[in-house]
């Protein structure tokens, strides 16, 4: 029976937990969808400047309510090679203070103020919202939803904690240990890195530390144990998530844990001491709001959370290269290393990223529109070479490049099909849609330079030849095809929407050449100008660097249309 009854009671806490992180969860995705936009242009603008860094970063967790988003954001810029190591440093730097931001809502939201009252008259109001076809009414519902779900789980904790027998496995551990027994604070700092990594929110951590402190079934030293445990256990995540990712990536995640775990140590010394000023500080607050003791709990939580992370910030924000050099020992330099960025999209329940994330999305578009335009600047080249070994050489490294576009195309397509199942907002879906057009067209300009370079070999292998008036020809019509997709990659480079002036003018020049080409290449074939075999292979080419420069312009013309 009382193996029963301790099932039911894990199972309402986790029940509480679901409710809260349920509501975390559609808060951040809301948010993201409001805001989402402009936070992309405002990271994808970011500069080496570590104090703006640690601002991005505060006001984006704050905005967000998680760290952990922020930081798996962060691993995957770093992977796409979007920002550096050293930019990115100040940004985790700043997610972790801004993860105390949520900690401060919950204690005026979830203490001082009974947020009961509202929360039902909330919903009623915005039901209707979240019905509309309009998308940023339902995402302003969404988040005051969230908001209504996120401390009705709260309530729940503070109801059912008070009801579990202070003889209870963890709590009856917790509450017993004598204040100052180190051991006994280092196991508590491992339950709370422990339960952070369980539930990969350390929100819900810290929140459940609250309710025990108020419930008085741990000491302050014992909960000020597990908040250190906690910033730890965060750090999981984004460990978690450069798994599969490159070195840079996973040098970013191990600063964040060397970061989080630095500051652990540097409180040691002087950790009751930090604990007096926290009482002191806590009075001098609870004298401000009429002595409000229901408080005083939570109050001391937050401060600490603050405290601890904003002051491990300015003291370890001059050491940002040293840390970086720190990571570079540890995870030192591979051959080839700077070639292995890969696409790596993480996202889970905690974690929802989809609208950040195509940040680094077109960042990949970029990189893959970039191989395919190096491919076509092969072709004139594999063309004229002579020497046998010099065009095997060339010949080799198109393959290579294909098979290397072809791979990226498959990891987009598959992330932008996972994509258009999130909750997105009307932009980031047009976004998303037009990416996978985009996709398609770099994909096929890869493909045809393939073809092309089939053609040339099976050219020379055919001993055919070109006139000087072929050659002459088929060097402007290469010249008009590289400035296509020069214009391309300009346009998928830039934030803004892309002017078709320049691409629209190539458009019209190469389908007049080609229209010209093939009308005075089939004049030249009735008059015996050159073989017949000869000239197929050079019909071949003008059609295929024609189709080029339509690909090109439609990813010109898709960015217009989307942006």
């Amino acid at each position: 029976m009382k193996m029963v009854s301790l099932f039911y009671e894990l199972l309402s806490v986790l029940g509480a937990l679901a409710f809260f992180l349920f509501g975390m969860k559609l808060m951040s995705e809301s948010l993201q969808k409001i805001a989402g936009f402009r936070m992309r242009q405002y990271l994808s603008a970011i500069t080496a400047n570590r104090w703006k860094g640690l601002l991005t970063g505060f006001a984006i967790t704050g905005i967000l309510q998680s760290s952990s988003a922020v930081t798996v954001l962060v691993v995957g810029f770093v992977n796409a090679g979007l920002i550096t190591i050293l930019d990115s440093i100040s940004l985790v730097m700043g997610a972790n203070i801004g993860t105390t931001v949520t900690a401060w809502l919950i204690t005026f939201f979830g203490y001082s103020f009974n947020i009961r009252v509202i929360i039902l008259p909330l919903i009623a109001f915005v039901i209707p919202l979240y019905f509309s076809n309009n998308s940023k009414r339902k995402s302003l519902a969404e988040f005051v939803l969230g908001f209504a779900i996120l401390f009705i789980g709260l309530q729940f904790l503070r109801d059912i904690l008070p009801d579990i027998h202070r003889e209870t496995g963890i709590v009856n551990f917790l509450s017993t240990k004598a204040e100052n027994n180190f051991l006994s604070l280092l196991l508590a700092t491992l339950i709370g890195a422990g339960i952070t990594l369980i539930i990969q929110s350390s929100t819900a951590t810290i929140t459940l530390t609250m309710v025990l402190l108020s419930e008085g079934m741990v000491s302050f030293e014992i909960a000020a144990a597990m908040i250190i445990g906690e910033n730890i256990g965060t750090t999981a995540t984004a460990n978690i998530a450069a798994i599969v990712a490159n070195r840079d990536a996973k040098r970013i995640a191990l600063i964040h844990s060397i970061f989080n775990l630095t500051g652990a140590l540097l409180i040691i010394p002087v950790f009751n001491y930090v604990l007096l000023f926290i009482e002191e500080l806590k009075l001098l607050i609870l004298q401000l709001s009429n002595n409000d003791e229901m408080l005083a709990a939570p109050l001391k939580v937050s401060l600490f959370h603050s405290l601890f992370n904003i002051s491990n910030t300015l003291i370890l924000i001059w050491f940002i290269k040293p840390l970086q050099k720190l990571s570079y020992v540890i995870l030192p330099l591979k051959p080839k290393e700077e070639n292995s960025k890969t696409l790596n999209l993480q996202e889970n329940f905690v974690t929802p990223v989809s609208e950040l994330s195509l940040i680094q999305l077109a960042k990949e578009i970029s990189r893959m529109a970039e191989i395919s335009q190096k491919m076509f600047d092969l072709i004139p080249r594999l063309l004229m070479e002579k020497n046998q070994e010099e065009y095997q050489l060339l010949n080799n490294r198109i393959k290579e490049m294909e098979q290397e576009v072809d791979q990226q195309e498959q990891s987009l397509m598959n992330y932008l099909a996972r994509l258009t199942e999130s909750k997105l907002s009307t932009e980031s879906s047009k976004l998303v849609n037009g990416s996978m057009i985009i996709v398609n067209n770099i994909e096929s300009i890869s493909d045809i330079c393939y073809k092309l370079a089939r053609i040339i070999e099976l050219k020379n292998s055919q001993k055919a030849w070109f006139s000087q008036a072929q050659r002459d020809r088929l060097h402007l019509m290469f010249e008009l095809v590289k400035e296509s997709m020069s214009q391309m990659k300009i346009n998928l480079d830039r934030p803004q929407k892309p002017d078709l002036t320049i691409a629209q003018q190539i458009e019209i020049q190469l389908n007049d050449l080609r229209v010209e080409y093939i009308e005075s290449h089939l004049a030249d074939l009735k008059a015996g100008a050159y073989p017949f075999n000869s000239g197929n292979f050079y019909q071949q080419i003008i059609v295929y660097c024609e189709k080029i420069g339509d690909h090109a312009f439609t990813v010109s013309e898709t960015l217009n249309r989307n942006n």
